[in-house]
């Protein structure tokens, strides 16, 4: 884009947020999802416009994705627990980064190489090294800000055309909600709301079990010693911010089953897991801002959440003029 391009954004905070980002007073970071659920607009105007909203304001700054903050997260509570006057080399959280590699934490960018794409009759197939098959006509063109637009818009043809899976996500997305849904009745069929939450907690933690073996490993200390009683496990989860915000939002759903399960869940959690800890303000629809204060993440964080743009807004406007 050159420096005479016609910006599609409108109205006064569009034009707010463009001028605080070019001062140099706000940062607006893409994350993963933001890549993911753009990609799922078949149609490539509608797609194109909003990559290009999109990448003015981000200047294809990005987040770093949940699993590579969450590893570095653990490694961090971990040492504080076991190894507090030790120096060891523990990775950084590397929060904020460039580029879509960096959103995904990884070489191929927002694109994954399978065996086989995952259809409703058969599982996804095992990762490939896609060798001479990689899209390097989108990897290898002329200009990096390329590369990062097509990554972000992709081109202005059908994902069929490459054999890519448009709706992976939103396939997950589905069996997750549905996974849930078992689940949430299997519970509240089970037993008391303590039940529950005991269960709820504990599959939080063994979902941290491997990163927290291989930090053990690196720091050669005994994972056994992180936990002595039940309230170690609680603590721990809770002292993991990516886990204790998705623990906050995904219990929300099991206390309150009336609200039932939803399709795009999922990524509401992953998204407001990185989001909430790490982000200033936060803009994100109005049930999941309800949950979140409630569940006092925006004090844990020291966040600002809202369910307004505007609102969000004149929030950037306080928070830059200090």
């Amino acid at each position: 884009m050159d420096g005479q391009k016609e910006y599609p954004g409108s109205g006064s905070s569009y034009d707010t947020l463009r001028r605080l980002k070019e001062e140099g007073r706000i940062i607006m970071p893409l994350s993963a999802t933001h890549y993911l659920e753009t990609f799922h607009r078949s149609d490539w105007e509608s797609r194109w416009a909003l990559s290009s909203v999109m990448s003015d304001l981000s200047d294809f700054c990005t987040v770093a994705p949940i699993h590579k903050l969450q590893r570095a997260e653990v490694a961090r509570a971990v040492s504080r627990r076991l190894t507090p006057r030790k120096l060891h080399p523990i990775p950084a959280l590397g929060v904020i980064g460039f580029g879509v590699d960096h959103a995904f934490a990884s070489e191929y960018g927002r694109f994954r190489y399978v065996e086989n794409i995952e259809t409703n009759d058969r599982p996804e197939g095992p990762p490939v090294d896609p060798g001479e098959y990689r899209i390097d006509r989108i990897r290898h063109l002329s200009s990096e800000w390329e590369y990062q637009w097509y990554s972000l818009a992709f081109l202005p043809v059908g994902g069929d055309d490459f054999g890519l899976d448009r709706i992976t996500q939103h396939r997950r997305g589905r069996r997750y909600a549905e996974d849930e849904a078992r689940r949430s009745a299997e519970l509240h069929a089970a037993g008391s709301k303590e039940m529950m939450s005991r269960a709820l907690i504990t599959e939080d933690f063994n979902s941290l079990v491997d990163d927290i073996n291989w930090i053990c490993e690196i720091l050669n200390v005994d994972p056994h010693r992180l936990i002595r009683k039940r309230g170690d496990v609680y603590s721990f989860v809770f002292d993991i911010p990516t886990r204790h915000v998705f623990h906050a939002l995904r219990s929300s759903r099991y206390v309150n089953p009336q609200q039932g399960w939803h399709q795009h869940d999922f990524a509401d959690f992953m998204a407001l897991a990185v989001a909430i800890p790490y982000c200033d303000v936060v803009v994100t629809e109005r049930h999941w801002r309800h949950v979140a204060i409630q569940a006092g993440l925006d004090k844990t964080y020291d966040t600002q959440i809202f369910h307004k743009l505007d609102d969000a807004v004149a929030a950037l406007q306080i928070l830059t003029n200090r």
